[in-house]
C-alpha cells in the first residue's frame, strides 16, 4: 500500500466488526429522519405536488444536511485521529511501532488515514442521500460537489491537527481536550476574518468551513471551473495545503517528541523520593575524637538546629568522612537515615598536620500524608494527568474569552432573543465545557486501564465508593475551569440584566447537575467498554449528540413558529430515534431497568424543557430537567458502586 502496512491492516480489519455496518446504516437512517422532520416543519401533511414547494424543500433540506455533516466532521475527525495515537501511547505500543523498520512517513500517514477511514466511509455513505436533493430540485450537481469538497478538506485538516497534538502530548485527555480547543480556535479565527474582510473578498469565505459551506449552498450562476465554485476550490486548497504542512511537521517531530526511551509517564509533584538537602561542614580531627554526645552538643548542634529550621518533622543525618572519602550514604538500604553517628578513619602513627573532615548534613523532607480516600488524594494533590495542564487551561480560557467577546459584540438590546446563531454562543460554550468534562471523566479510567495501573488498583483494599467518587470528583476538580467559567458567564448575564435572578438560580443548579452527569457518563462508558477507543468514542459521541440534538430540536421548533402542532409527529419520531440511540450507548452492554427509563425519558422530557423555555415557563423546565438528569446520574452512579466488582472483572461474572 502507498501508506504502508498500517493502512493495509486497517482496510482488512475495519470491516469485520458489525458495529461499522451499524454505524453506516444509522448515519444514513438519521439523515432520512432529519428529512422527514424538516418536511413536516416546512410542508406538513400537504401533498406538496407543486414544483416550487418541492424545490424550496430540497434547498432547505440541503442546507440542514450540509451544516449537520460539516459539524459532525469537524468534531469527530480530529478526535478520531487524536484518540488513535493516544490509545497507542497509553498501551505502550507506540514505542514498539517506532522500533520497527517502518519509515516515519508510513507511521504518520498510515495512522492518519487509518483513524479517518470510518469517518470518510460515512461521508461517502451520505452521498446518495444528498443526491435526493437533486431529485427534489433547488440544488445543482455543482453545489453537492462543492459541499463535499469543503467537508472533505475540513475533515482532513481536523485529522492532521489531531495527529500533531496527539504526537506532541503524552496524555489522552490532553490530546483530546487540546485538539477540540484548537479546532474551536481555528473556527473562531475563520469567522473573525470573514467578519473583517468585505464579502466580495474570496478569503472572507475561504478560511471558515461554515462560510465556505454557506457559499456552496448558495446558488450562483457563475462557476469557476465547470460546476465548481471559487470559494470551495480556494477553501479546499488552503485547508488541504495546511493539512500537508501539519503532516510534514508531524513527520519531522515524530522522533523528537517520541524518542522511544523509557521516560516516566507520570510525574507527581512532591512525591516519590524525599527531598534531600546536603550541606558540608569542616570539623577538626580533635572534635571528631570526642565522644558522640560531646560532638553533638558542641559543634554539630548548631548545624542540626539550622538544618531542621525549627521543624521537628524533618529528620537530619550526619556522616563523617576523611578527606579521601566521598560523601557516604548515611541511610540504610531503604533510604531511611540512621541515627546520628560518626565514623573515624584509622591513621598511621606518623605525625601529620591536623586534618579536617567533611561533615555531610542531609535533610530529608517529610512525606505528605495521604487522605482516607487515596484515589481522591491522587487526583487532587498530584499531577495525575500530566505535568503541563496549563496549556489546556490557557487554550480553554482563550476560547471562552473569544466566545464571550463575540457574544457581547454581536448581541444588542435591539436584537431578538434568537436573532442569528450568535445568540446561542453561551449555550455552545456550556456544551463545550460539558464535552471537556466528559473527556476528563472517560480518560480518567481508560488511561489507568491501558497503562496497567487499574489491575494494581483492583487487588488493593480500595472500596468501590472510594474509587468511583475519587475519580468522579477528581475529574471535576481537574476540569474546574470548565465548571467555573460558564457559571461566571451566567452571573455576568444576570448582572447586565439579560437574565432574571430566578433564571440564574435555575441555570446554576442545572449546570452543576449536568457537569456531574457528564463526568459520570465518561466513567460509565469507561467501565462498560474495555476498549479505550470505543469508550472515548461512545462517551463523547453521546454527550455531543445529546447536547447538540437539544439545540437542533430548539432550532426546528423556532423555525416552525406557529405551525408547531402539525409537526408534532415528526418531532416524536426524531426524539424516539434519539431514545433508541441513547439506550444503545448506555445500556446495550450492561442493560438495567434504570438505564432503560433514562434512555426512554431523557429525550422526551428534554423536548418538554425546550418548549417550556421557549414559552417562558422556566420553573417547569428547571424542575423537569433537574429530576431527569439527576435520575440519569444516579442510574449510572449506583450500579458503578454496587456492581463495581462485576463491571471491572474482580469476579468471574465479567460483563458480556
Amino acid at each position: 500500500m502507498f501508506a504502508g502496512p498500517i493502512i493495509a491492516r486497517e482496510l482488512l480489519t475495519a470491516p469485520r466488526p458489525p458495529r461499522y455496518y451499524a454505524a453506516r446504516a444509522s448515519y444514513a437512517g438519521g439523515l432520512l429522519i432529519v428529512m422527514l422532520t424538516v418536511w413536516q416543519v416546512l410542508v406538513g401533511w400537504d401533498e406538496g405536488n407543486a414544483i416550487s414547494i418541492l424545490s424550496r424543500f430540497g434547498a432547505i433540506l440541503f442546507s440542514f444536511f450540509a451544516y449537520i455533516q460539516l459539524t459532525l466532521m469537524l468534531f469527530f475527525a480530529p478526535i478520531a485521529s487524536a484518540t488513535a495515537v493516544a490509545h497507542e501511547k497509553d498501551r505502550r505500543t507506540f514505542v514498539l511501532l517506532l522500533m520497527t523498520d517502518l519509515r516515519d512517513v508510513e507511521i504518520v500517514v498510515g495512522k492518519l488515514l487509518a483513524s479517518l477511514l470510518q469517518i470518510l466511509t460515512l461521508l461517502l455513505t451520505s452521498l446518495p442521500v444528498f443526491f435526493l436533493c437533486l431529485l427534489l430540485g433547488g440544488v445543482s450537481f455543482g453545489q453537492v460537489i462543492d459541499l463535499f469538497l469543503v467537508t472533505f478538506a475540513a475533515g482532513i485538516f481536523g485529522g492532521a491537527l489531531g495527529m500533531v497534538v496527539a504526537l506532541w502530548r503524552d496524555r489522552t485527555f490532553q490530546s483530546i481536550a487540546l485538539t477540540v480547543l484548537l479546532m474551536v480556535l481555528v473556527l473562531f479565527l475563520g469567522e473573525a476574518v470573514a467578519r473583517v474582510l468585505p464579502e466580495s473578498n474570496v478569503l472572507a469565505t475561504s478560511l471558515s468551513p461554515f462560510q465556505a459551506a454557506g457559499e456552496a449552498i448558495r446558488p450562483r450562476p457563475d462557476r469557476l471551473v465547470g460546476p465548481l465554485g471559487a470559494a470551495s476550490l480556494v477553501f479546499t486548497g488552503i485547508y488541504l495545503g495546511a493539512s500537508v504542512l501539519l503532516v510534514l511537521f508531524s513527520i519531522v517531530k515524530l522522533r523528537v517528541w517520541n524518542p522511544g526511551k523509557n521516560e516516566p509517564r507520570e510525574q507527581r509533584e512532591g512525591q516519590g523520593e524525599a527531598e534531600v538537602v546536603e550541606q558540608i561542614y569542616e570539623v577538626s580531627e580533635e572534635e571528631l575524637a570526642r565522644p558522640e554526645p560531646a560532638v553533638v552538643g558542641a559543634t554539630i548542634a548548631a548545624h542540626v538546629a539550622e538544618a531542621r529550621g525549627d521543624d521537628p518533622s524533618r529528620s537530619v543525618s550526619f556522616s563523617a568522612v576523611g578527606p579521601d572519602e566521598g560523601a557516604g550514604d548515611s541511610g540504610d538500604s531503604a533510604g531511611r537515615p540512621h541515627p546520628v553517628s560518626f565514623s573515624r578513619r584509622e591513621t598511621t602513627g606518623l605525625h601529620v598536620p591536623r586534618r579536617t573532615h567533611r561533615r555531610v548534613v542531609r535533610t530529608f523532607q517529610p512525606y505528605r500524608q495521604v487522605w482516607s480516600n487515596p484515589i481522591l488524594w491522587r487526583e487532587l494533590r498530584t499531577r495525575a494527568y500530566g505535568t503541563k495542564p496549563l496549556i489546556i487551561k490557557g487554550a480553554y480560557v482563550l476560547t471562552f474569552a473569544l466566545g464571550v467577546i463575540a457574544y457581547f459584540g454581536s448581541i444588542t438590546p435591539e436584537s431578538g432573543p434568537w436573532e442569528g446563531a450568535k445568540a446561542a454562543i453561551p449555550a455552545l460554550l456550556a456544551v463545550l465545557s460539558l464535552i471537556l468534562i466528559n473527556a476528563q471523566g472517560v480518560t480518567a479510567l481508560t488511561s489507568e486501564r491501558d497503562s496497567g495501573a487499574l489491575d494494581l488498583l483492583l487487588v488493593t483494599e480500595l472500596s468501590p465508593k472510594q474509587f468511583i467518587y475519587g475519580k468522579l470528583y477528581g475529574a471535576l476538580y481537574n476540569a474546574k475551569e470548565m465548571v467555573a467559567l460558564p457559571i461566571a458567564l451566567a452571573v455576568a448575564l444576570w448582572a447586565t440584566g439579560a437574565v432574571r435572578l430566578d433564571s440564574l438560580v435555575f441555570v446554576l443548579i442545572n449546570f452543576g447537575v449536568l457537569a456531574h452527569f457528564s463526568a459520570m457518563l465518561g466513567l460509565h462508558a469507561a467501565i462498560t467498554y474495555t476498549n479505550s477507543r470505543q469508550a472515548v468514542a461512545n462517551s463523547l459521541g453521546t454527550i455531543f449528540f445529546l447536547m447538540l440534538g437539544i439545540l437542533f430540536c430548539a432550532a426546528l421548533i423556532i423555525q416552525s413558529r406557529q405551525e408547531f402542532a402539525r409537526q408534532l409527529l415528526s418531532f416524536l419520531v426524531f426524539i424516539g430515534a434519539g431514545s433508541v440511540a441513547l439506550y444503545g450507548s448506555l445500556g446495550a452492554k450492561n442493560p438495567s431497568p434504570a438505564i432503560g427509563l433514562v434512555a426512554l425519558l431523557t429525550p422526551f422530557w428534554s423536548f418538554y424543557c425546550i418548549i417550556s423555555i421557549l414559552q417562558g415557563d422556566f420553573g417547569a423546565a428547571f424542575l423537569v430537567s433537574l429530576a431527569v438528569y439527576s435520575f440519569a446520574l444516579l442510574s449510572m452512579l449506583i450500579p458503578a458502586v454496587s456492581d463495581f466488582d462485576i463491571a471491572l472483572g474482580r469476579t468471574n461474572a465479567i460483563q458480556g
